[in-house]
């Protein structure tokens, strides 16, 4: 597009605000030249986004116009909204999620995991954690509504969410805890960024190289971890132990029962439940129920008394039993 008046704006805004927009952005490509980049039909790509950030552009542009409409969308930060008791549980969800799916599309989109992200992640966990305390009721709006969307991202969200809950419910999680858990469901399978594609995605079940290279996730993810101050020491052994196994058959270590650190064997059951009940290129979602009688049937790969709390929040006495 042609330059006409063209007001710059900081890419970085995009980061903390709504994907809902009521003008369009652009990318400048030259001093007469910019690229429609989001419109305000579509809104905010937070992919793109973040590739543009990773690519080191500091700003986009929008229509000289759209000055006071940009002005009013800074208002409606969604941290502002979430703080205002008059905003429904529905409302703050979205805007949770919205902040989430943005952070998600920074930390999925790096080599290297930065401290403003982390600290981002963190943020995000601690609004996730009042919202969940105030109305537990939420969950199951959640989970719905994170069942949609590219699958690296909601997981991380689902699995967030539910780890915050086998934490609360398991009588030892302190604010710390919850906050750990939450920050290590966001980022634990953040290694299967380093990974193929096609070995993620595939459709079918994978060879045994691929299954190698699968189970090269936590070492990847500890790597893209290292040298970032805002994750914890806790947080970096869940990233390395969720697929640690209490009979020792897991990976990559082998850790066998109370050497897997606790943390670490909440977000493993909970990335795998919230795994089942999603859709994947292989097969269809599996109910909830469907969901905890295939995890009660592997019960060996868990910890059984966090798996009776899976049920327990779920509020299913008896799962049906599943094969895998």
């Amino acid at each position: 597009m042609s330059s006409g008046k063209f007001f710059p704006v900081d890419i970085r805004a995009f980061r903390t605000t709504s994907k809902d927009i009521t003008f369009d952005v652009f990318l400048k490509l030259s001093d007469d030249n910019y690229a429609h980049v989001f419109s305000k039909s579509s809104g905010v790509d937070y992919k793109r986004l973040a590739q543009y950030i990773q690519k080191g552009v500091l700003h986009l542009f929008i229509r000289g116009e759209d000055e006071a409409a940009y002005r009013e969308y800074l208002q409606r930060s969604p941290e502002r909204i979430f703080a205002d008791p008059a905003v429904s549980d529905n409302k703050k969800i979205a805007i949770l999620l919205n902040m989430a799916e943005q952070n998600m599309a920074e930390l999925f989109n790096v080599i290297k995991v930065s401290d403003e992200a982390a600290k981002t992640s963190t943020r995000i966990v601690r609004n996730f954690i009042t919202l969940l305390s105030e109305n537990p009721k939420t969950l199951a709006t959640l989970l719905k509504t994170a069942s949609h969307g590219e699958y690296l991202y909601y997981h991380s969200i689902s699995t967030a969410v539910v780890s915050m809950f086998l934490a609360k419910a398991s009588g030892q999680a302190n604010a710390r805890m919850l906050e750990i858990c939450g920050m290590g469901g966001f980022l634990h399978d953040i290694g299967l960024t380093m990974l193929p594609k096609e070995i993620v995605d595939s459709p079918t079940d994978l060879t045994a190289a691929q299954w190698r290279e699968m189970r090269s996730h936590p070492k990847l993810g500890i790597k893209m971890a290292e040298g970032t101050p805002n994750i914890p020491d806790e947080v970096r052994y869940i990233i390395f132990q969720h697929h640690e196994e209490p009979g020792g058959s897991g990976y990559p270590s082998g850790l066998r029962g109370p050497v897997i650190f606790y943390p670490a064997k909440i977000v493993g059951l909970a990335d795998s439940f919230c795994a089942l009940i999603t859709k994947r290129p292989f097969r269809e979602a599996y109910t909830i129920e469907q969901a905890l009688g295939i995890i009660q049937h592997e019960i060996g790969k868990y910890d059984r008394e966090l798996v009776k709390l899976l049920v327990g929040i779920f509020g299913q006495k008896t799962a049906p039993k599943a094969a895998a």
